[in-house]
């Protein structure tokens, strides 16, 4: 006879497990054909798995920091025909290409203005198409699908150290105008984000520890001081990228780097298809660039500096480069050279630039092109 305590947590085992079932099943049903909020941010997009939702036509002025085009990006509203006497460059890329500061301080306006400044005969229109989230993979999808039929003269696309590599087994999925993560680089992790409940639930713990965690916001311009602690959110965040460092990577890292290789070979055979010249444009991380921030992250990671080269990502990008005559723009050098440790580049507790770092990035860029990238 089982004794009754037993029989109890048994019993309360089978109706928690029901529950869960029962659970999963209701929101398998139910989000995908739950209608997206009004003011949610993300609509699924069949090609390029997401974009941002368009504000509503008058309701907001295109220069608002908020306001998202018809084309479903952070940028001003453009016409699909290319106007006359207008060079249209496409800036393809993730957050950074979204921006972390307002839109007239994003790097690719930063590059637009210097250009007209420096003399250029025809308009450059910069059109940007990029979201968080963003991936290679994604930037290639929508680069095939609707980019080039946006008859550019330049593409310059925007590859992230961060987490362009380390970053494409979190493929996010957008039900009901929210984003969710089904994958993760993580084994356990990845079996549990199988569970679209377990989604929901790690989307409202995320969130709770992201408002505990928050760094401290500092004195003066937003981001622009000397080098802050570490919140642990940020460990966190970073503790996923560092792999891509190792000098020694397994073999799950090497497949992230043929993949992420591969979709650039995608995106270099779809220029070429359309006779459109493109440019690698490399953007740094952050623990590439401040040795302060460098040395909290190991530290408070427990790595070994030594056990990375924090040079590699950009030399293994030259390489590809250089066998299939890809421009490219590596833009460590130039984030160092203008690093000081009190006047950031980045914003604190966060992987993207600040008004400063956004302003070198676009003058790097401007030079790149008046250099002779850009087409006359």
């Amino acid at each position: 006879m089982i004794p009754a305590w037993r029989g109890r947590l048994l019993l309360a085992a089978f109706g928690l497990a029901l529950g869960l079932g029962l659970g999963e099943i209701t929101a398998r049903i139910i989000l995908p054909r739950l209608p997206a909020p009004e003011g949610a941010a993300w609509i699924p997009d069949p090609e390029c798995g997401f974009r941002l939702r368009p504000s509503p036509p008058g309701s907001l002025p295109e220069d608002h920091p908020d306001f998202i085009n018809a084309f479903g990006f952070r940028d001003r509203n453009h016409p699909v025909a290319k106007p006359e006497g207008v060079r249209r460059i496409l800036g393809l890329g993730d957050s950074f290409v979204y921006g972390a500061v307002p839109p007239a301080e994003n790097f690719l306006k930063v590059c637009e203005r210097a250009l007209a400044a420096n003399g250029d005969s025809l308009g450059t229109e910069m059109v940007l198409l990029g979201a968080p989230g963003y991936s290679p993979e994604h930037e290639a999808d929508l680069l095939e699908s609707f980019g080039l039929g946006l008859d550019p003269d330049l593409v310059v696309a925007c590859f992230f150290v961060g987490n362009d590599v380390t970053g494409i087994p979190v493929r996010g999925r957008v039900l009901a105008g929210r984003m969710y993560y089904p994958h993760s680089p993580i084994g356990w992790l990845d079996v549990a984000r199988k569970s679209q409940l377990f989604q929901l639930a790690e989307g409202v713990v995320y969130r709770g520890l992201k408002e505990r965690w928050s760094g401290p916001e500092v004195a003066g311009q937003p981001g622009e001081t000397a080098s802050p602690g570490v919140s642990p959110l940020y460990l966190k965040i970073l503790e996923g990228n560092l792999p891509v460092y190792l000098k020694q990577p397994g073999s799950d890292l090497e497949d992230l780097w043929s993949e992420a290789l591969g979709h650039l070979d995608r995106i270099d055979a779809a220029c070429d298809r359309a006779g459109v010249p493109w440019l690698l444009m490399v953007i740094p991380a952050e623990e590439q660039v401040d040795p302060v921030v460098r040395g909290q992250v190991l530290t408070g990671l427990g790595l070994a500096e030594g056990d990375h080269d924090f040079d590699g990502p950009q030399r293994r990008l030259k390489e590809w480069a250089g066998a299939r005559s890809v421009p490219i723009l590596d833009l460590l050098p130039v984030m160092r050279a203008a690093h000081c440790d009190t006047a950031r580049l980045y914003l604190p507790d966060d992987t993207h630039w600040n008004r400063r770092g956004n302003a070198v990035a676009g003058a790097a860029l401007a030079a790149e092109l008046t250099a002779g990238v850009i087409p006359r």
